[in-house]
């Protein structure tokens, strides 16, 4: 689990550098999805195999609801292995999503 608040800016191609004191957590790839409220959600790979895990016994999928964010949360997960630099590539559509320009 991450947790802090940081403010990082995203250069032209759309890499964000990780915070350092993240980065061996991350070195080897996290997971990006569509988050609530505009968000963006980072999950390393564990974390994200224990959250699905979670998610797919807890939603009822009878429910249009529980669908729909299922939907919106997978359809949107990327896999980002970080650069050298510890820089992750926010692809396009998630940038839109959580309305990032240069300022995260």
């Amino acid at each position: 689990m991450f947790l802090g608040e940081y403010n990082h800016t995203l250069d032209d191609k759309g890499r964000l550098t990780l915070p350092a004191k993240f980065r061996d957590q991350m070195a080897h790839g996290v997971v990006v999805t569509r988050g609530l409220d505009g968000c963006l959600f980072v999950f390393t790979y564990e974390d994200w195999k224990s959250f699905t895990s979670i998610l797919s016994q807890q939603l009822p999928f009878t429910q249009k609801s529980a669908r729909d964010f299922s939907r919106l949360f997978f359809s949107g997960a990327v896999d980002i292995i970080p650069d050298r630099q510890g820089r992750i590539l926010i692809p396009s559509y998630l940038r839109e999503y959580a309305n990032l320009d240069s300022e995260v």
